[in-house]
């Protein structure tokens, strides 16, 4: 190994960089940071846009994003960014404060200013109602800002940034009524809402009810028929669902019925100096100031929910299908910016599958009370940097795709073929469009339930699956039917079943995980929570373990996986006990007379020390990456721990990173390249961790990114490494600068030595090789200047 050496001095450092730059150029390009995270959000789902000046902001069902006129792309903001919050309901700019109002689900707001600050303004959020603090719409007039809500009408103050005025009881009697939109023309306040079209002087006092007037248009009472208003060339317009556009003449004429513009659902009325732009389920329409309505073509935004014209003609449209549309040459041709994504953020299961370099959402899934959801949204498949989701607009034939309902988890065999369990629909063997097999109650010993529905094949629920080293599919059926084996085995070379002998409580269970030496661990069904059940079936020997023997902390256990080393890890209900346990030696479990069981990992290093890891954290989803290390999810975020559970490494939340949400629905590694892929109740994110494996004889490491220069406050990753490496970085004259092991195939270095100081700019040398002292190898780091 050390002949190298002195052909590096020779050659000079120089000469080096030059063949690093040369190698790594192209692919530093394309990778993304070790540490960093990347959002798979969809934007297609666009309801809201505003034009901020340079920018246009949309608000989606699943994501925050704004298009930037000069540079024609769209960039999507995050907590991360400095929003407080997810889930916007809507946003609007405000060109006299020129301030962006975003408003979120939850009734908080922030404040995007023309410097780029954020203020965030909790005063809706901390309000003391009931049910729902939705911000419906927002209208500013003056320097105020009306905002509609699901629980009435709020003065908010744009310069001081606070709600001035509550208009919570304005319905007859005093009662409280939904707002959706509000305009004001001719020193009145108009508001569209859940009982009429209501408006009232502003020189009156409008917190009184009996200041308002309510009209009921065409022919409408009470209901949702009310939720557009706008003021256009001084003339307040409504458009009420189920019927036709209406203009306000005054207070003696009243309301007039505009021709032709009858539709079932007005979703947004704009006010331009060429006419009023409508938004509504027919399609995105113009009423021009001589009262001719048109259409545009509605092949192009089939579901259009919002519309505004900028500056220089551009016209926007947000789409509930197509996401953010524009058009230039008035609507014959529309660009789309909705971006490759899963279909949808509502999910149950991950698969992040090495040999195939693929990631599978799987939708659907059951409640907590086992139930099927009767979600039918398909599943989404990432490969080579792209999203193909399998739904059924995307694949309406069901010869192409069957589309089963309430899919769960998934596995893949070694020849790549996938099989999807379905809570309803029993298994999926999927090898493409047009290439699958359902298995169910008809070609398999799958089973429905008989005591609720009665043993109809629809409800042949499939909670988990795995696969065995021989590639054979282990499934699990929970049908309790008492006496029937839940458990089945499928050789997909043979196309052939078994099932496996009854044991206690196999016809209710949820996840399932094969040991090292062919047993069965399984979690039982919460709904009853009777904990974990092991089963040998050489021997026929049955094990449980729950709080009361086998030392779990939970009989509730939502999670069951086994790791490099064999030990099985249980994720449980919170407790103080401890959110996981592991039994570290599965061959201890079928020994006669054994009294082995679960034992909870104790936090011995770290900040805080000597308490049960994970207490009082709801463990959802385990996983195992390629140091042994593991990843767990909870409903307050996703955690990373040391291999014995001993050392919380990496704790992410909302807070600290892209994170759509706390709640974390699975976890899953993608051993190939050591990205973590994080399901949340909002939708996918990854982070790109540091450990890998490396398969059959490690080639020199590839390091990333290369060069790099000494300000970099990232990580300089190396993969390749032969499993578990030691790694030694030096200069180019051999003097050791740090030293480590590797996280399966991978390390990553700060560029500082073992003392903490950064490195200085040069050519460094990695050294690695097996825990033998075999597979040696050579690489090198470029660290250039700033």
């Amino acid at each position: 190994m050390n002949r190298s050496l002195p052909v590096c001095r020779r050659s000079g450092w120089f000469t080096i960089l030059l063949l690093i730059l040369g190698a790594y150029t192209a692919s530093a390009q394309t990778m993304a940071a070790y540490g960093d995270w990347q959002l798979y959000v969809p934007n297609n789902r666009a309801r809201v846009v505003t034009d901020a000046g340079d920018r246009v902001y949309v608000a989606a069902e699943d994501a925050f994003f704004y298009y930037d006129k000069s540079l024609n792309t769209t960039r999507m903001l995050t907590r991360r960014d400095g929003l407080s919050d997810v889930g916007v309901s809507t946003v609007a700019y405000d060109s006299v404060s020129q301030q962006t109002l975003i408003a979120y689900k939850s009734g908080n707001i922030d404040v995007l200013g023309a410097d780029g600050s954020i203020r965030n303004v909790t005063d809706v959020l901390r309000k003391q109602i009931s049910g729902n603090k939705t911000i419906n719409s927002i209208y500013f007039s003056g320097k105020s800002a009306y905002l509609s809500c699901d629980f009435g009408l709020l003065l908010f103050d744009m310069t001081k940034l606070e709600v001035r005025e509550s208009y919570g009881n304005i319905g007859p009697s005093g009662s409280s009524v939904r707002v959706y939109a509000t305009t004001v023309a001719n020193g009145r306040l108009f508001a569209a809402t859940s009982i009429g079209i209501m408006h009232g002087l502003l020189t009156d006092n409008l917190l009184d009810y009996t200041r308002w007037t309510i009209n009921q248009l065409g022919g409408k009472g009470s209901g949702d028929f009310y939720k557009t208003l706008a003021t256009q060339n001084n003339q307040v317009y409504a458009g009420v669902n189920q019927s036709v556009l209406f203009v306000y003449k005054g207070s003696s004429a009243g309301w007039q019925e505009v021709p032709d513009t009858y539709t079932n659902d007005f979703r947004r009325l704009r006010p331009t100096r060429t006419g009023l732009l409508i938004a509504s389920d027919a399609g995105v329409g113009l009423l021009s100031n001589a009262g001719r309505y048109t259409l545009l073509p509605k092949s192009q935004t089939p579901d259009p929910r919002d519309v505004l014209r900028a500056k220089g003609g551009m016209l926007f449209v947000a789409d509930y299908k197509n996401g953010l549309l524009l058009t230039t040459d008035g609507g014959q041709n529309f660009e789309s910016f909705a971006t490759n994504a899963p279909a949808n953020v509502t999910a149950f299961g991950l698969l992040a599958d090495r040999a195939t370099n693929t990631v599978d959402i799987f939708t659907g899934g059951f409640k907590s009370s086992y139930e099927q959801s009767g979600n039918k949204q398909g599943f989404y498949e990432y490969r080579d940097g792209k999203w193909t989701n399998y739904t059924k607009e995307n694949f309406p034939d069901l010869g192409q795709f069957p589309n089963p309902k309430d899919m769960t988890h998934g596995v893949r065999t070694p020849d790549g073929t996938l099989y999807v369990a379905s809570y309803g629909d029993g298994l999926l063997e999927w090898k493409g469009p047009g290439e699958f097999k359902v298995y169910n109650p008809t070609n398999s010993p799958l089973r429905a339930p008989e005591k609720d529905v009665k043993g109809d094949i629809n409800y042949t629920r499939v909670t988990d699956l795995t696969t065995d080293a021989d590639g054979n599919v282990w499934v699990v059926n929970r049908h309790e039917i008492l006496g029937r084996s839940g458990v089945h085995v499928f050789t997909p070379s043979a196309s052939t079943w078994r099932s496996l002998p009854y044991f206690l409580g196999s016809d209710n269970l949820d996840r399932i995980v094969l040991d090292d030496y062919k047993g069965v661990w399984a979690s039982a069904a919460r709904k009853g929570g009777t904990g974990v059940v092991a089963y040998d079936e050489a021997t026929q020997i049955t094990q449980a373990y729950n709080a009361s023997n086998g030392g779990l902390p939970s009989n509730n256990v939502y999670a069951i996986v086994k790791d490099r080393k064999g030990a099985i890890w249980a994720g449980l209900e919170s407790n103080l006990n401890g959110g996981v346990a592991v039994f570290t030696d599965p061959s201890q479990a079928f020994v006669p007379g054994s009294t082995t069981g679960f034992q909870v990992p104790i936090v011995r290093r770290g900040e805080t020390v000597g308490f049960p890891a994970l207490r009082g954290e709801t463990v959802l989803c385990i996983a195992v990456d390629g140091g042994n290390r593991k990843w767990f999810g909870t409903e307050r975020g996703l955690w990373l721990f040391t291999e014995d559970a001993d050392e919380a490494l990496l704790h992410f939340t909302t807070d600290n990173s892209p994170l759509p949400s706390n709640r974390i629905i699975d976890v899953a590694v993608n051993d190939k390249t050591g990205d973590v892929f994080v399901l949340t109740d909002a939708g996918l994110a990854s982070y790109r961790g540091s450990a890998t494996i490396t398969e059959g004889k490690p080639s020199c490491a590839n390091v990333f990114p290369n060069p790099v220069r000494t300000n970099f406050t990232g990580e300089v990753g190396i993969s390749g490494l032969a499993n578990n490496a030691l790694v030694k970085i030096t200069d180019i004259t051999g003097a050791l600068v740090y030293q480590t092991r590797a996280n399966g195939g991978t390390i990553t270095w700060n560029l500082a030595d073992y003392k903490g100081r950064k490195v200085q700019s040069g050519v460094y040398l990695v050294l690695s090789s097996d825990a033998d002292g075999n597979q040696g190898c050579i690489s090198k780091i470029a660290v250039v200047q700033q």
